[in-house]
């Protein structure tokens, strides 16, 4: 006997056999059992689950007349003729190759013919490739047709099916086995065939079927016919190892390898789609039943190394190629380009990309922190602390170079940490180490003031200054040896501070009029604790109750960016005379004082009205700024 496949010899006989469909096996034997069997079946599916073995045991049962419990017995006349392909009780027909209208009207021709068995069943493979004209003439037979004809229809897109042939079937869908039900049957067919594989690889046989039988079968005479594993199946693993490790050259190799061994660079995109889908999948902690127990843990250390960002950047990148390859000139070109990005994210200047670096800088610091926690041991502090320690050192040397006498080290205080001190504590230590016979140290500089803004309205600056009101921003010097550095004493708020604030991070969150209305004024002066706020010159007066109704708003804005209570009083131009009085503004000791500002002209001084001279030859009517507009054009009468 000529040698015959695994997927066709290992063919399901009955319905016990058929793996992994219990919910299909379970309604069919019982309408067979109760004679309660539909006119039309649709079977869909993916590829490889038994659709049309299922149908042809279908046959079997309709037809044999040895039924024990809706199975076929398999060894009568009936059932062997099926199963041989010579049987007058079973027509099957390809609707791929078959799907015009001619071929359906003669199929529907041969339905009123009878068949030695009790039921004709007629089998339509790939039924959704039919024309339209074939399913429309396919429909009134399928509806009503002769008690003795049964129609089974297979497919793998079901969507494609006219909506008008689904209503009129009983519709089954066929899913996918998973791992373990796939592991233990290509375990029984290695001891019942005496194949001699081994574990290993029997999950790459699973792991290529994926959640198919037949392909499986395939797979596993691939395995048998070279002896062993093809080195060749490896390298979508190599890819998916170089992306995890960002490796941009190993992933060329891979590619390169895969492409001389003969592999197409769409199946690699393909296949790679499919593994970062279960890697995908893992990372949200998906249900991975189609894999194997080791592919399972391998898919879950990649997503764990890639994290959900970047495997569904990669997932969008790789679709992306994959579409482009249909028109590029070499299909490796986009294959390449996205795994270089993906393996070089500096290479991509994307928002994802960026998002994917700062996760990446994330993951890394997640691994850093534990070893950074107190008391998890010398070597988690050995790099900053060498660094401290080298400095010290240079320093001792340097003194020993110019005689200098070396500091006594004091003996450590008991319950507090024995790591290099700071910054702060080594410039004490050089100031203690001076010799007090040379002359003091230089006080720091005093910080530059800060820029003061120029004025948005044509008001006047009125704002009290105290000595003791620093901007915040600016960083005070702290003297060698006095400890951290003071922060500015409570309650020393100035406007600046309070203009600043309004500006940069109140003012952009009201909305609407409000909005529009304080962005026009500006903070200008403090009258017991309470910040004057001048709208603009231009803002009706009617404007200000809307102004007054966000004010609640935006205090407490104020209040929760400057961390105290701040209170607002609204005006319009210029603060009220008798209430802000210009105040001699105090600069801090040790600062030189502002120079005051140029003189400006008052536009309220007096002019002499006769001195004013009249201006001549100013354009007055229309034409005459349109001559002027147009030098040398010449004005004509228009012809009557």
């Amino acid at each position: 006997m000529a040698h015959q496949s695994l997927y066709r010899r290992y063919r399901p006989r009955r319905f016990v056999d058929v793996r992994g469909q219990d919910h299909v096996i379970k309604a069919l034997r019982n309408a067979v059992a109760q004679g309660s069997e539909g006119h039309a079946y649709l079977f869909s599916g993916p590829r490889g689950t038994g659709k049309t073995s299922t149908a042809r045991i279908l046959a079997k049962a309709l037809n044999c007349p040895n039924l024990a419990d809706g199975e076929p017995c398999g060894e009568c006349e009936s059932c062997l003729s099926i199963e041989h392909g010579n049987s007058y009780d079973l027509f099957e027909l390809d609707a791929a190759s078959n799907n015009g209208v001619d071929a359906m009207r003669e199929l529907i021709s041969r339905t009123v013919v009878g068949s030695p068995g009790r039921t004709k069943v007629y089998i339509l493979d790939e039924v959704h490739m039919l024309s339209p004209a074939a399913s429309n003439a396919l429909l009134k037979t399928l509806e009503e047709p002769p008690d003795h004809v049964c129609f089974v229809l297979a497919t793998t897109d079901p969507q494609k099916v006219l909506a008008t042939i689904r209503s009129r079937t009983q519709h089954f869908e066929f899913s996918l086995l998973s791992a373990q039900e796939l592991t233990e049957y290509v375990r029984w067919i290695r001891e019942d065939a005496a194949l001699a594989v081994d574990d290993a690889a029997l999950d790459h046989v699973v792991r290529q079927g994926r959640g198919s039988a037949r392909d499986t079968l395939s797979a596993l005479d691939m395995v048998v016919a070279a002896g062993g594993i093809d080195d060749r199946a490896e390298s979508i693993d190599e890819i998916l190892d170089a992306l995890v490790d960002r490796d941009t050259a190993r992933v060329m190799i891979a590619v390169a390898n895969a492409v001389a061994q003969g592999r197409e660079p769409r199946v690699l995109v393909e296949q790679l789609l499919v593994s970062l889908r279960d890697a995908f999948l893992a990372s949200v902690h998906a249900q991975l039943d189609h894999l194997s127990d080791s592919d399972q843990k391998r898919m879950l250390a990649t997503a764990s190394a890639l994290g959900t960002a970047t495997i569904t950047r990669s997932l969008e990148s790789l679709g992306a190629a994959a579409v482009d390859m249909r028109q590029a000139a070499d299909p490796r070109v986009p294959l390449e380009v996205a795994l270089i990005r993906l393996t070089t994210p500096a290479a991509d200047q994307s928002l994802d990309a960026l998002v994917e670096r700062v996760e990446d800088l994330e993951r890394r610091l997640t691994r850093l922190t534990p070893s950074l926690q107190p008391g998890a041991g010398a070597a988690s502090a050995q790099a900053p602390a060498e660094s401290v320690r080298s400095a010290e050192q240079r320093h001792v040397e340097q003194h020993r170079s110019e005689g200098r006498p070396e500091a006594a080290s004091a003996p450590a205080e008991p319950g507090r940490s024995s790591a290099p001190a700071g910054p702060a504590a080594i410039r004490a230590q050089l100031a203690a180490e001076r010799p007090r016979s040379g002359p003091p140290p230089a006080p720091p500089a005093p910080p530059a003031p800060p820029p003061r803004s120029a004025p948005r309205s044509p008001v006047a600056p009125l704002q009290a200054v105290t000595p003791a009101a620093v901007p915040s921003e600016v960083p005070q010097e702290t003297p060698a040896g006095s400890g951290a550095a003071s922060a500015p004493p409570p309650g020393t708020l100035s406007p600046a501070d309070v203009e600043r604030a309004l500006t940069e991070s109140v003012i952009p969150t009201l909305g609407g009029m409000a909005k529009s209305l304080y962005s026009g004024g500006r903070v200008v002066g403090e009258v017991d604790g309470v910040f004057v706020f001048a709208l603009d010159a231009d803002v009706p007066e009617r404007m200000l109750g809307r102004a007054e109704a966000a004010r609640p708003d935006a205090e407490a804005a104020l209040s929760a960016r400057l961390g105290r209570p701040v209170t607002l009083r609204l005006t319009i131009g210029a603060a009220p005379a008798p209430a802000l009085a210009a105040q001699p503004s105090v600069a801090p000791p040790g600062t030189t004082p502002e120079p005051p500002p140029p003189d400006v002209p008052d536009e309220s001084e007096h002019i002499d009205l006769s001195e004013l001279v009249d201006a001549t030859e100013v354009p007055t009517t229309g034409l005459d700024k349109l001559v002027e507009a147009f030098p040398g054009a010449e004005v004509m009468e228009q012809e009557s």
